[in-house]
């Protein structure tokens, strides 16, 4: 257990799965920092096997609960009688106790949507790579060096969608941060943008530049589809994947939102292009046949590992622990910082976190970077 300042039951209470140094390396400093400009005591406790939050030290006095990676049940929120506000990344966006919160009282804040223009840059960059089959000739010279062919012949793959942005017809599924995000960088980029979101009002569409449309008719007027939705978002069904048009480009970045099992057959069909940072399971197998493909580019769940998404989420959650605790509503759903380059406040790439993710990757005979 880390304690920010000396005391027996803190404002604060930072709750992780033991692997907040690996997999928020960025967050941690942040946080607490933001907290401790706040007038606010923190304590940071990681769970051991077996331990649930509610067997933690002073915890019925604690009357705010940062989650990360972990989830209350209803007899840790039973145990926190003091509990004003929980927030947090719980990966799902909304926690299994949401109700048990509201009966409460509890606000319960998402900090998930620091991470939403990472997310959404990952897929405007995973339809660039589609587009334009860089990871491909990347490979090529990687393997042959350079030049493997003439540099003014046609390079795009002529069997998938490809080319430019510019002129393409996007079907963007999912309204929230990510897909808003999404849109805006393709509007920004020259393509024809549509999208699909039944809990959004019109004069949102407008507002991003895109045409609403219905799930059912993404079909008829997408050459490229991006899905950006979450849980809440009603999926692509695989009666719909069924029917979209060969040589169309998905670009998934999020579980949400597609039948990825209808998805993965057409692919291996080599009906489709499908750029991905998810999957149906994860690890993805080794022998998996979606591996390798031509018509396939993928990364291994990496669209929020960014500096700028643990920033931002620190932020949001500082931001409303502080606004809540003080007797005000929390910021809109909306409301994410803009996080600049002189933001650097964090643990440094070079410690133990680093440490521990060049570890993790060395095992597998891959360096990101050197040391």
């Amino acid at each position: 257990m880390d304690v920010g300042v000396s005391v027996d039951v803190p404002d604060v209470l930072v709750v992780d799965d033991g692997h907040l140094r690996a997999n928020w390396p960025y967050l941690r400093a942040r946080l607490r920092a933001g907290l401790v400009n706040h007038d606010l005591t923190v304590v940071f406790a990681s769970l051991g096997a077996g331990q649930r939050i509610r067997d933690l030290y002073g915890i019925g006095a604690v009357p705010a609960l940062v989650v990360i990676d972990v989830e209350p049940d209803a007899e840790d929120i039973a145990a926190l009688t003091k509990l004003e506000v929980v927030a947090g990344v719980t990966g799902g966006g909304k926690l299994a106790v949401a109700d048990r919160l509201a009966e409460r009282g509890i606000v319960f804040v998402d900090g998930s949507r620091g991470r939403a223009r990472s997310q959404a840059e990952m897929a405007i960059g995973l339809m660039i790579n589609a587009l334009r089959q860089i990871c491909t000739w990347h490979n090529i010279i990687a393997a042959a060096g350079p030049w493997p062919r003439p540099s003014w012949q046609f390079t795009d793959h002529p069997s998938f969608v490809n080319g430019t942005v510019c002129g393409k017809q996007v079907a963007v599924i999912g309204m929230d941060l990510v897909g808003r995000a999404v849109i805006g960088l393709c509007v920004g980029m020259g393509a024809r943008v549509w999208a699909v979101d039944p809990g959004v009002e019109e004069t949102d569409f407008q507002e991003v530049g895109a045409r609403r449309i219905q799930l059912d008719e993404v079909a008829s007027v997408a050459d490229i589809v991006v899905v950006a939705g979450n849980s809440s978002t009603p999926p692509l069904t695989g009666e719909m994947v069924a029917r979209l048009a060969s040589r169309t480009l998905v670009v998934t970045v999020r579980g949400g939102g597609i039948d990825l099992v209808a998805l993965r057959a057409r692919v291996l069909a080599d009906e489709l292009f499908w750029a991905t940072d998810v999957y149906e399971s994860v690890p993805v197998a080794a022998g998996d046949p979606i591996l390798g493909r031509g018509n396939v580019i993928h990364t291994p769940g990496i669209a929020a590992c960014t500096r700028e998404a643990n920033l931002a989420v620190a932020d949001i959650l500082t931001a409303n622990i502080d606004r809540v605790l003080r007797g005000g509503p929390p910021l809109r759903w909306d409301c994410v910082p803009a996080v600049t380059v002189e933001d650097t406040s964090g643990e440094p790439a070079g410690g133990p976190a680093a440490d521990e993710l060049i570890n993790r990757i060395g095992a597998a005979g891959v360096h990101p970077w050197s040391r």
